[in-house]
């Protein structure tokens, strides 16, 4: 028989599965709803929920948030034929974290979501957006429209980022991460 302390702690997997669905619903909802306009799209404040999932969730988690919130926003913003591709560089933006969390798994700043390693993660992120959306525009648009893109997908990482530390610091300094997953 368990202990009443035991029944009543929520497993930590269940707790990692909740904020996935969480992160996830976050880059849907400012993905599709706190956007701009643009000829070939929009330009979303979503990349800030994507570096914030994969700053925060541990393992894989962050990916399938970032992927699947992504792909909603598209679906449910009338652009069905992005959701493929976004689902696809939503996950490849959240692997430098991934890789960077799991070189750092031992380290203080591991504890902190913002810090240098993910600052400079927002980088190969970044190439990895205006290189998958090229690719993408450039399969549907061609490449002149593809090119024509990448300003305002530039545009697009760089609020995000600004939006990232922004909340990361927010979380930070309420210590959101430590209370989340104590040692």
């Amino acid at each position: 028989m368990q202990s009443a302390k035991a029944i009543s702690k929520p497993s930590n997997t269940a707790k990692i599965v909740a904020l996935s669905a969480m992160f996830a619903a976050l880059v849907t909802v400012t993905t599709a709803f706190i956007k701009v306009p643009t000829p070939l799209g929009y330009v979303h404040a979503g990349d800030s929920m994507v570096y914030l999932a994969a700053s925060v969730l541990p393992g894989p988690f962050g990916l399938i948030a970032a992927s699947i919130g992504g792909g909603l926003a598209d679906l449910i913003s009338g652009y069905p034929h992005w959701a493929i591709p976004t689902a696809i560089i939503k996950a490849l933006n959240v692997l430098p974290f991934l890789l960077c969390r799991l070189a750092l798994k031992n380290s203080v700043r591991y504890r902190r979501i913002i810090n240098l390693p993910n600052l400079l993660m927002v980088i190969p992120s970044t190439v990895v957006t205006l290189g998958g959306y090229l690719l993408a525009n450039a399969f549907f648009h061609g490449f002149a429209a593809a090119f024509a893109a990448v300003i305002p997908n530039l545009l697009q990482v760089s609020v995000a980022a600004v939006l990232y530390i922004a909340l990361g610091l927010s979380l930070d300094a309420i210590r959101f991460k430590q209370k989340l997953f104590p040692e």
